[in-house]
């Protein structure tokens, strides 16, 4: 029997093993957890994570600390698993929770307040930048720099909102939008710098439209967030090339290939673990393809990744197409 004084943190998921509710020793409520794949927050292996199905509690040790993970079934009025109750324990030698929870704690604290502290100067300076567009005349070559600067301001608020949205987890209603304008507009935004970094992006978009429904902006950061990815790995240049299609059962497939630096197979299995990175110099955050997995499976979809070392790296993203009927 477990003892009140070693829990760390208790997690409550739903039926799909994603998270409700979490909270720390110290009665902190931990929001970014929420709506993120239980062993994908753990750092627990995907194949190890079905035994918790069983009838009995299972128990899980870390690696990196030697925490005590315990993951109750609840059960609902048939009698069917409604969800899962997981102790978060201390080990014998006291250690603190696992990064990831640090990381996320951290994060759901201090996002706010960033995200306040960037959008009083971009608002700012936006101001301005309307007021001399309007006194700009018509032949005014700066008329344009004006108008591109306001469109960049206003990306800039849109990421810092997306980054406060999933600090908080708001829902947010769904809508219909087209995939390949999602596309279209990341390369803008990131074709520039990476074209002076001898980067080349290749676009094949098949289809006049690949339309699916829900938030374009989440997917939009799942898209930057990848081509970065791509980015870093090709410090002398290269080519990424970026393919869309509409699958026979109205599936869209989107895959990224680049010519990058590749990763070991050892890596592959733990690239999708909240805190791991690939990063040498450990300038990562460890969350960045974690948070990739999060929004692709809100979406419904799923997202694999292949990759040699010394030969690139493929990242296919497999996600549900809207139909009218």
């Amino acid at each position: 029997m477990f003892q009140l004084e070693n829990i760390m943190g208790i997690v409550v998921t739903d039926k799909d093993g994603i998270i409700k509710s979490v909270s720390s020793h110290s009665d902190d409520l931990i929001p970014s957890l929420i709506g993120v794949k239980w062993y994908n927050a753990l750092s627990i292996p995907v194949e190890e994570s079905y035994k918790a199905e069983d009838k009995y509690p299972k128990v899980f040790r870390l690696i990196e600390t030697g925490q005590k993970i315990t993951v109750y079934p609840s059960y609902g009025e048939r009698g069917d698993v409604s969800g899962l109750h997981i102790l978060v324990e201390k080990t014998s030698f006291g250690e603190v929770p696992t990064q990831f929870l640090n990381k996320m704690l951290c994060l759901g604290k201090i996002v706010p307040g960033v995200a306040h502290e960037i959008n009083n100067p971009l608002t700012f300076v936006s101001g301005w930048l309307q007021m001399f567009l309007l006194e700009a005349h018509d032949t005014d070559p700066k008329k344009k720099t004006y108008k591109a600067l306001i469109k960049e301001f206003e990306r800039i608020a849109r990421l810092t909102n997306n980054l406060l949205e999933f600090a908080k987890q708001i829902p947010k209603s769904k809508k219909i939008f087209d995939v390949k304008q999602v596309i279209e507009d990341v390369v803008i935004m990131v074709g520039y710098t990476m074209k002076n970094e001898n980067i080349e992006i290749v676009k094949n978009l098949s289809f006049s439209e690949l339309k699916m429904a829900g938030d374009s902006n989440k997917l939009k950061q799942v898209f930057i967030n990848l081509l970065q990815n791509s980015r870093e790995a090709m410090s002398n240049g290269g080519t990424i090339y970026l393919n869309a299609n509409l699958t026979r059962d109205n599936s869209i497939m989107i895959q990224f290939r680049d010519t990058g630096c590749g990763i070991t197979k050892d890596q592959l299995d733990k690239v999708f673990c909240p805190s791991y990175t690939t990063k040498a110099d450990e300038t990562g955050t460890g969350l960045g393809l974690s948070v990739c997995k999060t929004i692709i499976e809100e979406f419904g979809g799923t997202i694999d990744l292949d990759s040699k070392e010394g030969e690139g790296t493929i990242i296919t993203i497999m996600l549900p197409g809207y139909s009218a009927d």
